[in-house]
């Protein structure tokens, strides 16, 4: 799925909280049907649904749930930092235990169809950098998430949401390039 399918459901829930007056329960039901039609439709049509996709969906049907239920934000609110944290918490397990890098399946370029292109041949010390950063990236989204939550209304928060989780993600997203340049460039002068 590309980025804009996950950042479309974002997107449902800033409209609809807005749309609506700021009525955080119906941008809550929003954005889990939303998530819900991804998955599903993702399903029917490849057979199998990406692990962040349905690690994201699980998370976010059930603290939508308990918000809906109880009537209380906060539940949702920190559903960001849990699947933040957890995915930190994925790269750097996944790390410790000396598996393959996950982030050479997460960082799949898909081209004009659905070839994927190649990843560019880096040194698996360059891999292990890289987790590192986007274990440090997820683990500061959830921890700034908190700071919203906790010292900022609702209306403040739902625009952290989906502009600074952006704006966070595409801050490392620019680091990881600089650092992927700069390895790729290294190793063809290396190579030279």
């Amino acid at each position: 799925m590309g980025q804009f399918g996950y950042l479309f459901p974002a997107l449902v829930f800033f409209v609809v909280f807005f749309a609506t007056g700021k009525d955080f329960l119906l941008a809550t039901a929003a954005i889990m049907l939303v998530v819900t039609v991804q998955v599903i439709y993702i399903r029917l049509k490849k057979g199998t649904v990406e692990k962040k996709l349905f690690i994201t969906w699980l998370v976010l049907i059930l603290f939508g749930s308990i918000t809906l239920v109880l009537r209380d934000p906060i539940f949702l609110q920190w559903k960001v930092t849990v699947i933040n944290w957890l995915f930190s918490l994925l790269l750097l397990g996944n790390q410790l235990l000396k598996r393959p890098p996950i982030l050479k399946t997460f960082m799949r370029v898909i081209d004009s169809g659905e070839n994927k292109a190649e990843l560019p041949k880096l040194p698996e010390k360059a891999w292990i950098y890289m987790t590192y950063l986007w274990s440090f990236a997820f683990f500061f989204i959830g921890l700034i998430n908190l700071y919203f939550v906790f010292y900022q209304d609702e209306a403040t928060w739902v625009k952290f949401k989906l502009f600074g989780v952006l704006s966070i993600t595409l801050f490392f997203a620019f680091l990881n390039a600089i650092y992927v340049a700069k390895v790729t460039s290294h190793r063809v002068k290396s190579t030279s």
